[in-house]
């Protein structure tokens, strides 16, 4: 019997190497979308920034952050003008009704939103929502995270909500989340109820 033996593959191919630009931090995306013009979110990056979950790669993308724990409501509380607390997302709550929440219960409340950038008429930053964790009242209420009506599952989403928006003082918003479903703080592993306004 003879054996054959085949070359190994040729190892000597060059592949040209491109040049990968760095990884943008959010206020220099800002810098760079603002195009020398004013932007009065610049002023909030620092707080958000933390949060954010990556900055815009288009020029029409926002930013969005999550798990934005009490003490950076706090600071945009401080540092927002008035006008810009009523802002909203569809119903939810106000921007300022959830930075409030956020402050007053700091272990319960964490908010989930996006910053629009400075080269968009509509700059802003806006939370969508929020995500209630060991609160002892909404213990008692039976969530089910499905996609069938609340009527067939028995899920009291309804009266959750009920419960949330009267414990943290979310009176303002226009109707109930349009989702409420489980969630894990990437930062803690802690366990709550994500709600959020689409």
């Amino acid at each position: 019997m003879t054996l054959e033996l085949t070359p190994p593959p040729s190892h000597d191919r060059v592949v040209p190497w491109t040049a990968t630009r760095p990884r943008e931090t959010l206020e220099q995306c800002w810098r760079r979308l603002a195009d020398g013009g004013p932007s009065w979110t610049a002023g909030l990056l620092d707080v958000v920034e933390p949060f954010v979950l990556a900055a815009p790669t288009h020029d029409g993308d926002v930013a969005r952050f999550r798990d934005l724990p009490w003490t950076a409501a706090a600071t945009l509380l401080a540092r927002l003008p008035s006008d810009r607390l009523a802002d909203r997302q569809n119903a939810a709550p106000s921007l300022g009704s959830l930075l409030v929440a956020a402050v007053g219960h700091p272990r319960e409340v964490e908010l989930h939103g996006y910053l629009v950038p400075p080269n968009r008429s509509d700059e802003r930053i806006t939370a969508e929502g929020l995500v209630v964790y060991d609160h002892p009242e909404l213990d008692e209420f039976r969530l089910v995270d499905s996609d069938e009506p609340c009527e067939e599952t028995g899920c009291e989403c309804r009266a959750f909500w009920s419960s949330v928006q009267a414990s943290f003082g979310l009176a303002d918003a226009q109707h109930g989340p349009h989702v409420v479903a489980p969630r894990t703080c990437r930062r803690t592993g802690r366990t709550g109820w994500y709600l959020w306004w689409t």
